[in-house]
């Protein structure tokens, strides 16, 4: 008989105490965590969660449960990690991650960091190895931009540049900047737009002319934590077939289990994204493996733009 979620399993000890930490890690980042989300998010039972509420409580950590429709489980502000919770392999793929996004951006507070952690390991940094290796690093022009990016960001003054979008259209813009991301294998600025009245995502590659204003700009709100991973603007609902060639690309974003099976080992699924040139771009890149199933005026375009490239081959 298999078992059921919170019966014990042969590595149940070791399942739990990452589970625990991964929950620590988690109420420690200030958010208010509800307990059914939390639930969900480990895959375990309400009652399971409970206990390692109780767990973390009773080993010192100051678990603070705020009652209510808006409220949660999180950690006290200010309580510390002892660094010992963590093992070397764990501390150099930190380090390996600094060491990545310094040479990406330049950061000396990065740089001390990484320093800090290899110093935790007992090494120096010249004589570091590591099993994660990573590099971000944007292109030459690209460094300069973040260069000047970072200081007007850290100064709160607006920045003008001219932009061209993906279809490459010239317009020129102001905006008032307030991070620069990392985000579908590019770098960009997230940012709000005077001129569109919005917050946008600016590809740093597609920035011309850039210079910082002497105008200085209170910060907005922005319209949630992880906006700008979507990078507003006009956005559609879109449904579409993807082949198994193309599954684990969207699993990434999806997760394992997004869409329903398609009877032929893809699966299809109903999803937003950015609408315009860059949709057109994206999912034309995935070729006969992901199909646009509706709405029909958008298949209707896919389908042409597929036949022009068709003639275009054809041509002797």
């Amino acid at each position: 008989m298999p078992r059921t979620r919170d019966e014990p399993s042969p590595d149940a000890p070791s399942l739990r105490a990452e589970r625990i930490l991964s929950l620590f890690l988690l109420l420690a980042g200030g958010r208010l965590h509800r307990a059914p989300d939390l639930a969900r998010r480990f895959g375990v039972s309400t009652r399971t969660l409970y206990r390692d509420l109780d767990l973390l409580s009773a080993w010192g950590c100051p678990v603070e449960a705020i009652p209510g429709r808006e409220g949660g489980f999180r950690i006290l502000p200010g309580y510390a990690l002892d660094r010992s919770v963590l093992d070397r392999s764990e501390l150099a793929a930190a380090s390996a991650a600094l060491t990545g996004i310094e040479e990406a951006v330049g950061d000396r507070g990065l740089e001390r960091a990484a320093a800090k952690i290899d110093a935790l390991l007992g090494r120096p940094r010249i004589r570091r190895s590591s099993w994660l290796r990573i590099s971000l690093a944007p292109g030459r022009d690209e460094h300069a931009l973040v260069e000047l990016l970072r200081d007007a960001i850290e100064d709160r003054r607006t920045v003008q540049f001219g932009y061209r979008d993906a279809e490459g259209r010239r317009t020129e813009r102001t905006v008032e900047p307030a991070a620069v991301v990392y985000l579908w294998e590019g770098w960009y600025l997230w940012a709000w737009c005077l001129m569109r009245r919005d917050w946008r995502l600016f590809k740093l590659v597609r920035i011309e002319r850039p210079k910082t204003r002497i105008e200085r700009f209170e910060p907005r709100p922005e319209p949630s934590e992880d906006a700008w991973r979507s990078g507003g603007g006009a956005r559609r609902d879109i449904r579409i077939r993807v082949a198994p060639a193309a599954l684990s690309r969207f699993e990434e974003e999806l997760g394992r289990g997004f869409g329903t099976p398609d009877g032929r080992g893809g699966r299809i699924a109903e999803i937003r994204m950015p609408a315009g040139e860059w949709l057109f771009a994206f999912l034309l890149g995935f070729g006969d493996a992901v199909e646009v199933l509706g709405p029909p005026e958008l298949r209707a375009e896919f389908a042409a733009r597929t036949r022009r490239v068709a003639e275009l081959y054809e041509k002797p």
